[in-house]
């Protein structure tokens, strides 16, 4: 059955009778009445009783009909479908979002995004920076929020902002009575202190340990974590520091009560936060809007 054949019948159900249908479909009663006879004897059955006024469907007849608009409905679903993908109204946004981030993110983000797009699903992935960026790599993502350096040929990297990484030291500690909090420190201040410290495959890290190996420091390390939520909560408790990004402590004011906050002189490089993508990818609609809320320059 073709769908010309699906809407011829369902025109003569509509219409009560095949001479009806014929005029309503602008065609002659006998070849309306020759297809229906080729309809059938491809099914097998009589599918209209010709005999009661207005026609009626046999049994057969309203399988066939049944089916005729479940046909119909799917097909119109999928074009429906198809013209959404096609102009970005549709789809799967495969984000990654480093873990720490993402409770800065998502907030912000997803009403804005889901009240413009709400039939675009959001399926995020969780994971340190250089593990998103090697998921970008692989075509595993179509955009990522990275805290990184530029330094893959084959990805774009869109600047969203610019951060410093700062010490923070409990009140507790040696170095905080000695040394007033916002004053800048060499990281040999804080070698004798107790370091909380974020796991690899997170960018505070790579700058954390390039920092211990060039001026030869092995601090104590109380504990490792992939949170930085925890780590930093764990800093006032436990009497500890760690290096963390300003804006993650910005969000929590209640820190600068508790701990002092230092620059540190040898963190000459900012952390730049970054939208990524594949290099060459070809944005969707809903793609372009998602930068667009931490860009909204580039509308």
């Amino acid at each position: 059955m073709n769908d010309r054949q699906l809407e011829y019948m369902l025109t003569i159900l509509k219409e009560g009778s095949i001479s009806k249908a014929a005029e309503v479909l602008c065609i002659s009663q006998p070849s309306l009445s020759q297809m229906v006879r080729k309809i059938e004897k491809e099914t097998g059955a009589e599918l209209f009783s010709r005999h009661s006024n207005p026609i009626s469907l046999t049994p057969a007849g309203e399988c066939y009909i049944r089916a005729a608009k479940n046909i119909l409905e799917i097909r119109k679903n999928m074009e429906t479908e198809i013209q959404e993908l096609h102009t970005g109204v549709r789809g799967t946004l495969r984000l990654g979002v480093p873990v720490q981030r993402g409770m800065e993110i998502v907030p912000f983000f997803l009403p804005k995004f889901h009240e413009k797009y709400p039939l675009v699903k959001v399926e995020l992935v969780e994971s340190g920076s250089d593990d998103l960026e090697n998921l970008l790599l692989q075509g595993e993502l179509n955009l990522a929020c990275l805290t990184t350096s530029a330094k893959s040929n084959s990805l774009d990297y869109l600047l969203v902002a610019v951060e410093q990484i700062v010490l923070l030291a409990s009140r507790s500690t040696a170095l905080a009575k000695r040394i007033p909090s916002g004053q800048e420190i060499d990281i040999s201040d804080a070698k004798d202190e107790t370091f909380i410290c974020i796991r690899r495959g997170h960018s505070v890290r790579v700058t954390q340990d390039s920092l211990f190996d060039t001026h030869h420091i092995r601090p104590k390390i109380l504990f490792e974590t992939s949170s930085i939520e925890v780590a930093k909560r764990s800093v006032p408790a436990c009497g500890a520091v760690m290096l963390i990004p300003r804006n993650y402590i910005d969000i929590n004011p209640e820190l600068y009560d508790r701990c002092s906050i230092y620059p540190v002189r040898e963190i000459n490089q900012e952390r730049h936060f970054y939208i990524c993508r594949p290099k060459g990818y070809p944005l969707s609609l809903y793609e372009e809007d998602f930068i667009r809320i931490f860009r909204p320059d580039l509308g």
